[in-house]
């Protein structure tokens, strides 16, 4: 499992990390997570920063990836049911904005 040692830039208010189901792992040689903050329509996934930067990848199945998500999202002290509050008022964001 790779991993930058660069932060990313940490938006303000209640986020969390989020792995999209259908994103395609064969991409990236697995599942690059996100950042979703809430009542913001969309996600930002962690490409990397700068001309040589390559993206998160936090595991190479959608299980290894959710399970390192709601480890970080615990570190940070967010539970999985508030991640999943948080990830939910994105959605709802993004519908109100249509």
């Amino acid at each position: 499992m790779a991993s930058n040692s660069v932060s990313p830039k940490l938006p303000e208010g209640d986020w969390c990390y989020y792995i999209c189901p259908s994103q395609d792992p064969n991409e990236h040689n697995g599942y690059v997570p996100s950042i979703v903050v809430r009542d913001e329509a969309g996600f930002r996934p962690l490409n990397g920063n700068g001309s040589c930067a390559t993206p998160w990848v936090w595991g190479l199945t959608l299980k290894e990836a959710e399970a390192q998500a709601r480890k970080r999202n615990l570190r940070i002290g967010i539970s999985p049911e508030e991640a999943n509050l948080i990830v939910l008022s994105s959605m709802m964001a993004g519908e109100v904005g249509k």
